[in-house]
């Protein structure tokens, strides 16, 4: 949902006469023919700009409802979860790519690495694919495109559609002229990959999962289409198709996006592992109290409870027990062997999994910052929560509404990578919904029409699309937003009552209260209490 990029629907073109044969006048603006139409537009724009897109949903998801759940305890609660949501907002999410972009900066300029490497996006696949392709091909620019999209297929529904240059012959000359003449204007460049892109997308119906060489590509016809630009430049016009060149530029440029990308990992995993020990600080210095914020009379709890050496002993083992199980999760939603390359950043934003280890990072440290057992209690099942609902569950949601729809409408909006298997097993048929059952781009389902794949029109396919992504919404609002911090917070209310009449017990001054049966009595005692 957040690693999606595709560019503006509104193309730009050089006006330049000098370069006439890259401008196009053919413009497109988006008309909205009521609120449906501006919902879908909106629910696009955050699927296809993940910057936008995940600030927006985290706002309406988790930050805005998790501080007004937190508010109703006290207003320092609700001033701490509103810091500890955003900065995980903007340090998992928002800023690793820019960090990752000033580490190549700087690289680049120690000298490590090429002139321009610091803009170049691709991956070590990447540049292995291109530079596979290039080698194989007559060494001109158009003679390596064509050979890559020989080899490529994109996936519509069940079927692997081949990618044959004969079908795009207008858009893919544009393009390849792009890197035979060394464009560097980023709007004409932007207006080929695009036209290319639309045209693809148009035959084929899709654009999110590709093969080459029959081998599942890491990324979309997005990506690839900017790296075959970025990286096909430096083989046509730098490295004048020397062989022996590129291979050792592709060797060295595998290396600097190893250095920029682990070297940027190293600064915002322990940034990320710092800010509940920042925000915990700033609750202390605000309201002139120790412990964590979460009871109702927590401005009037002047003394914080000490811990015995044995007690902190047992209390530490429960918080790296819950760290471990927060990592235990996270491995599991990988669901594939951890390695060098899923560190690898291809954009300004950061991957899935990328995102799994920052934000593994993010809540494994809050647990280990709790200060007693029910805050380690509440971050420990909000948390994991949290993960599975960002990483799994919300994709989840998603994906079954868009089955139901599938099959109530008729209405393609899923893609398959294998081939589904031909068993009775429940587990192995989920399995397969889970892993190799993908929905559909905004894009592609608006291309439902236009591929003839069903007589439904493109406009009302992205609707129906749309419909998926509020799915996935309000599950997260409901769920993350509301349910899970009303939850943990009751228990811990719950348990706080229950230690106060412990300890009121053990003064033996009062007669027993009973916790159900004067509930304002007892909250009086409790304030009172707190007082001592």
């Amino acid at each position: 949902m957040i690693n999606k990029v595709t560019l503006s629907s509104k193309e730009v073109y050089k006006k330049d006469q000098s370069r006439s044969s890259y401008n196009n006048s053919n413009t497109s603006t988006p008309s909205f023919k009521g609120p449906v139409e501006a919902a879908t537009a909106v629910l696009q724009f955050c699927n296809t700009n993940p910057m936008a897109g995940v600030s927006l949903i985290d706002m309406a998801t988790a930050i805005v409802p998790r501080t007004v759940v937190d508010a109703k305890t006290n207003g320092f609660a609700a001033a701490e979860t509103f810091r500890r949501e955003s900065s995980g907002l903007v340090v998992n999410c928002l800023i690793p790519g820019f960090i990752v972009f000033g580490v190549a900066k700087v690289l680049e300029a120690m000298g490590i690495g090429g002139k321009g490497w610091s803009k170049m996006w691709a991956n070590q696949e990447a540049l292995e694919t291109l530079r596979d392709h290039y080698k194989q091909s007559d060494g001109t620019a158009k003679g390596y495109i064509s050979k890559l999209f020989e080899d490529a297929e994109v996936l519509n529904g069940k079927e692997w559609k081949k990618l044959k240059p004969s079908s795009l012959e207008n858009e893919l000359s544009e393009y390849t002229k792009v890197i035979a003449d060394n464009v560097q204007d980023k709007k004409v460049v932007e207006a080929a990959r695009k036209n290319l892109y639309n045209k693809i997308l148009k035959v084929t119906g899709g654009a999110e999962h590709i093969k080459i060489h029959g081998k599942v590509y890491h990324d979309n016809i997005t990506t690839l289409l900017r790296d075959g630009v970025d990286v096909g430049q430096k083989f046509v016009n730098e490295l004048k198709g020397n062989h022996s060149a590129i291979d050792k530029f592709v060797k060295n440029a595998t290396k600097f996006v190893n250095k920029k990308s682990l070297i940027g990992m190293a600064i915002v995993i322990p940034l990320a592992m710092s800010m509940q020990y920042i925000n915990r600080w700033i609750t202390r210095k605000t309201s002139g109290q120790e412990g964590a914020p979460i009871y109702k009379d927590f401005i009037q709890n002047k003394t914080k409870k000490e811990m015995t050496p044995a007690e902190k002993s047992k209390f530490w083992a429960h918080k790296i027990g819950a760290a471990g199980l927060m990592v235990g999760v996270a491995l599991l939603s990988m669901m594939k062997k951890p390695s060098i390359k899923m560190l690898q950043f291809t954009k300004n934003m950061p991957s899935m999994d990328q995102c799994r280890w920052i934000a593994t990072s993010t809540f494994a440290s809050r647990m280990l910052a709790a200060e007693d057992q029910n805050e380690l209690n509440e971050v420990t099942w909000r948390d994991i929560a949290t993960f599975s609902s960002l990483y799994f569950l919300g994709d989840y949601v998603s994906k079954a509404v868009g089955t139901i729809i599938q099959k109530v409408k008729g209405v393609p909006l899923l893609s398959y990578m294998t081939q589904k298997p031909e068993t009775k097993n429940p587990l192995k048929k989920f399995a397969f919904w889970v892993k190799d059952t993908k929905l559909k781009s905004f894009d592609e389902a608006n291309a439902i029409a236009a591929s003839g794949a069903n007589k439904i029109g493109g406009a009302k396919a992205k609707g129906l699309r749309a419909i998926c992504e509020v799915s996935s919404l309000a599950f997260s609002m409901l769920v993350l937003g509301i349910l899970v911090p009303w939850y943990v917070r009751k228990q811990t209310e719950r348990k706080h009552q229950k230690e106060l009449l412990e300890k009121y017990n053990s003064f033996h001054t009062y007669p027993s209260l009973n916790l159900t049966s004067n509930k304002k009595t007892f909250q009086a005692f409790g304030m009172m209490m707190a007082d001592k």
